[in-house]
């Protein structure tokens, strides 16, 4: 196996979720924030989130599509992914791309059970606690079970 290869097997689901996110977020910046606030369509903020829903399916598609032979990339790709969307991090990532601070209130996502208080500090948090949640199940996914995998080869071995 090349190193290519390896590095691929590790680190694939993480890297197509990390750039699925991106791309969500910057095209939820192109439209929203570039046509649906500048032209003053909010009262269109339904469609627009159905729209946003449909691109964030999509891309969970390609995903699924990429990694068919890995039903254990499929699940982290999934779950990061939708953490990443519904949990601050693509809020969080939105402000950053688009070089804004993020507001004080956040009055718009008071709704979201996966985001701890309408707030620059309860979004912050909400966000840290979601990507240590993240780094844990891929230490368990892709280390853990790995080594523990390894551990048992050996000892299978010298019986």
């Amino acid at each position: 196996m090349t190193e290519y290869n390896r590095f691929m097997r590790k680190y694939r689901p993480l890297l197509v979720a990390v750039i699925a996110l991106l791309f969500y977020t910057i095209t939820d910046i192109l439209i929203w924030q570039r046509v649906f606030e500048t032209n003053k369509l909010v009262i269109y903020a339904s469609t627009y989130h159905t729209g946003w829903f449909m691109s964030l399916a999509g891309y969970a598609a390609i995903g699924i599509v990429l990694m068919w032979d890995s039903f254990k990339d499929v699940i982290y790709f999934l779950t990061f992914l939708v953490i990443g969307a519904f949990s601050g991090l693509e809020d969080v990532l939105y402000y950053i791309l688009d070089r804004r601070p993020i507001p004080p209130s956040l009055p718009w996502l008071s709704n979201n059970p996966m985001i701890f208080a309408s707030s620059r500090i309860g979004l912050v948090s909400s966000v840290l606690f979601w990507l240590t949640a993240l780094v844990v199940l891929y230490l368990v996914l892709y280390i853990w079970r790995n080594n523990r995998k390894a551990h048992l080869i050996d000892t299978h071995m010298h019986m």
